[in-house]
């Protein structure tokens, strides 16, 4: 598997989904990643592509003709081509085939570039169309961290915290059906921090449209060691800490999300999906900042 490292980190990734496997410190010795216990959930940070959650029984429709795929879609299934173009820099490249096409009818070229510099992996996530009509899609991070970050901590001694106090309803999740209501629920009024309890996350990941913070933390009340997520271009924040998996909280910037309940549109009709013309590009970023 490829690595970045530099004087205050070593990042190791997988061409398999494109994801970050660990970020260690070197000053402690701390991986601030989910461990990727496969017993409970054997993934880490997956590219969200062409989907974000689920579409309807697994159908989603383009020009009246059904497609299908599973949650969070294929990125994360697919090996990508990588290129490791410095110690500090790695690119992996995933382009439309033979099985792809069956799944997703676009030509397309997904590039996901990770960058390290001092105490910081940026993330950088291209959609090219390689198409000669407009192509349609939606794309995230699905980053999850240790919480708590060090064994024997309690992760209930852990917070959220937003760049800017915000004034937020909450998407509600109907996990037992695989889609979203129509119906939201105050969280946030005027408020930038609250503390990670499992109850919190027992209707699934807590998802917000239009936030302003720019930068979302993960803290603990014992000491100063966090993790800053910063995001550019995303709509939608999602914050996943399963009831079924103790250890982790996932920061999660997207743009879309899980398909409202009853949804049969057309594809492009979708809340938040991308219009992309032919020989265009689109991208968005994310920046993983530690403090140790």
């Amino acid at each position: 598997m490829p690595f970045l490292e530099n004087d205050k980190l070593k990042v190791e990734l997988n061409p398999l989904g494109a994801e970050i496997v660990s970020i260690i410190g070197k000053e402690d010795n701390i991986n601030y990643m989910w461990k990727r216990d496969k017993s409970l959930w054997g993934s880490s940070a997956p590219i969200l592509f062409p989907i974000v959650g689920a579409v309807n029984n697994d159908t989603y429709r383009i020009n009246s003709q059904e497609f299908h795929l599973t949650q969070h879609g294929f990125a994360r299934h697919n090996v990508f081509n990588t290129e490791q173009v410095s110690p500090v820099r790695v690119d992996f490249t995933l382009e439309s085939n033979d099985k792809i096409i069956t799944q997703y009818p676009y030509q397309f070229k997904l590039v996901v570039s990770y960058e390290l510099d001092g105490c910081s992996l940026s993330c950088t996530c291209k959609v090219i169309n390689t198409d000669s009509q407009d192509i349609y899609f939606q794309i995230g991070g699905h980053p999850a961290f240790a919480c708590p970050f060090i064994d024997g901590e309690s992760s209930d001694d852990y917070y959220i915290e937003f760049s800017q106090k915000e004034t937020l309803n909450q998407k509600v999740l109907l996990p037992e059906k695989k889609c979203m209501s129509y119906e939201t629920r105050p969280f946030f009024e005027n408020e930038r921090r609250f503390f990670v309890r499992q109850s919190l996350f027992a209707n699934d990941a807590i998802v917000f449209k239009n936030f302003k913070s720019q930068t979302v933390s993960l803290k603990s009340i014992k000491h100063d060691k966090a993790i800053h997520m910063t995001m550019t271009g995303f709509d939608h924040l999602g914050l996943w800490a399963s009831k079924h998996v103790g250890g982790l909280l996932a920061i999660e910037p997207w743009v879309g999300h899980i398909d409202y309940e009853g949804f049969a549109g057309e594809f492009k009709e979708k809340e938040s999906v991308v219009e992309l013309a032919p020989d265009n590009d689109y991208q968005v970023n994310f920046t993983i900042t530690i403090d140790m």
